[in-house]
């Protein structure tokens, strides 16, 4: 069975590329798609220098998706947070 992060870009050490979000903007292309530009990396080394970013059209089902996807993670996060903190105090003392 393959494993969750297999078909993720790695480097040559094996560990996930990953880069981290520094701002993302959106827009909308007449009445059909949405732009959606997420900046990402370090931010630049000198003002007015571009900032890599990656810039996705999407139809209407996938900003669907992805605001699916975005929810469910953000609730598996929070209850690994939660799940995280309820172990992490003594009956009595939180």
């Amino acid at each position: 069975m393959a494993g969750r992060f297999d078909d993720w870009e790695k480097d040559d050490k094996g560990h996930l590329k990953v880069w981290p979000m520094q701002a993302f903007t959106t827009a909308l292309f007449g009445a059909e798609k949405v732009g959606l530009r997420i900046e990402i990396g370090a931010a630049p080394l000198k003002p007015g220098d571009p900032v890599p970013a990656l810039q996705l059209v999407l139809d209407p089902a996938q900003v669907r998706q992805l605001a699916h996807a975005l929810n469910e993670a953000e609730t598996r996060l929070a209850d690994a947070h939660f799940a995280g903190l309820a172990g992490s105090t003594k009956p009595g003392t939180a």
